[in-house]
């Protein structure tokens, strides 16, 4: 199974590496295209890292959130710009997906891309408007029998979208799905009244926590959350076939020098291991993650091969 691997992966590269010599990484202000809507995993954990990093080199680092079309229009910019290391993404693994269900693309998200370093790992969580007719999972799927389709859940990217049709699948159950440009947009609709359900990742959940017009009902990891211990993990549920673990981390344009990637892999690995940062990861119910340059890259090519085995398996349809 793939969190297995990653899991095997993250143990052996949690040490922070030296920093990598030979480098004058940066010579002028880094900027950083989230190209999600502010307020949702990948931008949260970008910013916490990438800030960090400013303050360590004390150089400026200008975080730009570039949000549509799933995250393509601010990657383009991305794979567009100089391969110096001074135009940077903040990423998930929608990037990888979009090859899959994008009616065209403007880049190739891997040739044209050069993947940098991993922050943090992640689940998805479903939530529940407080007022919605059903309590838990269970009655969720009660529900959803009942009325074929009837029940609308939105998802924040293609990577939640992809997750809630296994869960539709495991289940036997067909839900309307609604497309957001990220969980801070769909989350905004759920605790307005507009939505029952939501698909968003841990960190965009957490700081929702305390607020009285939501429940979270399942996690997608495959183990049960250390971070939301009551929750019911889809493995307890029988639903084991939709479990999901991701990541949030950063990618450059095609071409960069290795000794460069080298310098920020480091940079974003020491900024990551402060307690401040881990503290916010937190917060966030995010676990960290701190692989070199190789791990990054094999974790990547893994996460392109399960992308394509879902592609093949009809769970991943091209937009029209």
């Amino acid at each position: 199974m793939i969190q297995i691997t990653r899991r095997t992966a993250l143990l052996g590269a949690l040490a922070t590496p030296a920093l990598a010599q030979g480098s004058n990484w940066p010579q002028r202000p880094v900027r950083i295209i989230v190209p999600y809507a502010a307020g949702g995993g990948t931008d949260l954990t970008t910013r916490a890292v990438m800030e960090a990093v400013g303050q360590r080199l004390n150089r400026p680092i200008i975080i730009e959130n570039r949000p549509g079309a799933d995250g393509a229009i601010g990657s383009e910019v991305v794979a567009r710009s100089a391969p110096d290391g001074h135009t940077l993404t903040g990423i998930n693994p929608t990037h990888l997906l979009l090859r899959h269900t994008a009616a065209s693309l403007p880049y190739d998200p891997t040739a044209d891309f050069t993947p940098i370093a991993v922050f943090a790992l992640y689940s998805f969580v479903l939530l529940a408007a407080a007022d919605a007719p059903f309590r838990d999972v269970p009655g969720l799927i009660a529900a959803a029998r009942a009325r074929p389709g009837a029940i609308a859940h939105g998802t924040a990217d293609v990577a939640s979208g992809v997750v809630a049709a296994q869960f539709a699948k495991a289940a036997g159950i067909e839900l309307n799905e609604i497309r957001y440009a990220g969980g801070g947009a769909s989350t905004r609709d759920l605790m307005g009244g507009h939505l029952p359900l939501a698909w968003v990742s841990t960190a965009t959940a957490m700081p929702l926590m305390q607020s009285d017009r939501i429940r979270i009902i399942a996690v997608t990891s495959p183990r049960p959350s250390p971070f939301l211990p009551e929750v019911p993990n889809f493995a307890s549920l029988g639903l084991a076939s939709a479990s999901y673990e991701g990541w949030f981390g950063l990618w450059g344009p095609a071409r960069m020098a290795p000794d460069v990637v080298e310098r920020i892999n480091a940079e974003a690995n020491a900024a990551a291991a402060t307690e401040a940062v881990q503290a916010r990861f937190r917060t966030l119910a995010v676990e960290p993650g701190a692989l070199d340059v190789a791990g990054v890259q094999a974790l990547m090519r893994e996460d392109a091969a399960r992308w394509a085995r879902a592609a093949q398996e009809g769970l991943l349809r091209r937009a029209s």
